[in-house]
């Protein structure tokens, strides 16, 4: 089938259909998961199976890319494609999409049928063409691999579940598209810079007045940004990089406890033990028993 692109490596793609009728909301055509290969070039106008007689349908493409990079062209307009670029296209609209060569891209994709007037505020369903880079994307990567596992799915209910899937994926897409404004932009620039120096300096970081005093931000903010983009409040977030630190050192050593909760900023042995079974469940010392 020519709907599908056959310069990729690994690919998972599903056709499930053309609408007869107007979609009473959205109707999931097909939907995929494409390893591109180094030479990966598509360029096209429309897919061959897809007609214009039925002035009730219209047809929208939703591409992602989870990793690789690449060149887009959208009528005459080009994008760097990256992690996180997501874009849109109606029948008609002359794009061109090739990959990196050296870093071949990974992408998911869906094409929706819809009526043209449908009413949702969304501009990847509203306008002709969209381009958006999407910082924060795992929650759209999940939501393509549920489509994926609900298109083969020996259930009655199958088709129905994927179609408000992908309801669901243009939603999210409007929610994360308007995160990224400026504000918001800055805002996970400095989680990012705070996840990054927690990684690399958990072991003698005490507090979260001493990373913030370290980064020059704010305690407060520092805090509100940090749960903003993360399940824990910075403090939990480096406890549990510590213990995990411990629990490693526990099992690949003969080193006293003691001691690695000094290494670890603790000057209090049992403050240590109380902090590690808050995490594991056990003290160290049963932790050792049980290794």
């Amino acid at each position: 089938m020519e709907h599908f692109s056959k310069q990729v490596a690994d690919a998972r793609q599903v056709f499930i259909g053309f609408p007869k009728d107007k979609p009473e909301f959205f109707s999931l055509v097909s939907v995929g998961f494409e390893k591109c290969l180094p030479d990966f070039l598509v360029e096209r106008d429309s897919y061959p199976e897809i007609g214009r007689s039925n002035a009730n349908i219209e047809y929208t493409t939703i591409e992602f890319i989870m990793a690789g990079k690449g060149k887009l062209n959208l009528e005459g307009t080009c994008h760097q494609l990256c992690p996180g670029s997501l874009f849109s296209y109606k029948v008609g609209n002359h794009h061109k999409i090739s990959s990196s060569p050296i870093t071949p891209m990974i992408k998911y994709f869906m094409v929706l049928a819809h009526a043209p007037d449908i009413e949702i505020d969304s501009k990847i369903i509203k306008e002709e063409l969209n381009f958006e880079n999407i910082r924060d994307h795992s929650e759209i990567v999940d939501l393509f691999e549920l489509i994926l596992g609900n298109t083969n799915a020996p259930v009655d209910n199958g088709v129905s579940i994927c179609n408000l899937l992908a309801h669901t994926v243009v939603l999210k897409i409007s929610e994360l598209a308007q995160v990224n404004s400026k504000k918001q932009v800055r805002a996970w620039d400095t989680y990012n810079r705070i996840h990054q120096h927690m990684r690399k300096n958990y072991f003698r970081i005490k507090t979260v007045d001493e990373l913030a005093n370290e980064l020059h931000i704010d305690p407060a903010y520092l805090s509100r940004v940090f749960r903003r983009f993360h399940n824990h409040s910075p403090y939990r977030f480096l406890v549990r990089l510590k213990m995990k630190h411990a629990a490693s050192l526990l099992l690949s050593s003969s080193r006293l406890v003691k001691d690695i909760a000094f290494e670890l900023g603790f000057e209090n042995p049992f403050h240590f033990s109380r902090t590690f079974k808050s995490v594991y469940g056990v003290s160290p010392e049963n932790f050792l028993q049980n290794k």
